[in-house]
């Protein structure tokens, strides 16, 4: 039996996946048209951080994305190890329940 902390888990790291993912197919910057193939574009973009201008080279992904990106993968990541760590847990409680039913039996 899968439990509910699993399915919810499991939901909301997809949503919000494909959330971010919407999100960023909508962007249009330097970097994705050079990832896409069009090399007379820098390999670089410059990202205002804080209060600082950094270059970062086009294949660092999260790095060139805003802050509330960035917290957002992160919110992401911390649900799939939930749901990762909870799918886990219920196996063990299923193996558990099957070897008991098969001792009782």
């Amino acid at each position: 039996m899968i439990s509910k902390v699993t399915l919810f888990s499991l939901l909301l790291a997809l949503m919000l996946g494909v959330g971010i993912r919407l999100w960023y197919m909508q962007q249009n910057d330097a970097c994705a048209r050079y990832l896409a193939g069009d090399k007379s574009l820098p390999a670089t973009q410059w990202v205002v951080t804080g209060t600082r201008t950094i270059m970062v080279p086009c294949s660092d992904w999260l790095t060139r994305q805003p802050e509330k990106v960035q917290l957002l993968c992160l919110v992401d990541l911390v649900l799939a190890v939930m749901f990762v760590l909870n799918a886990l847990l219920d196996t063990r409680a299923w193996l558990q329940r099957r070897r008991r039913l098969r001792q009782a039996g």
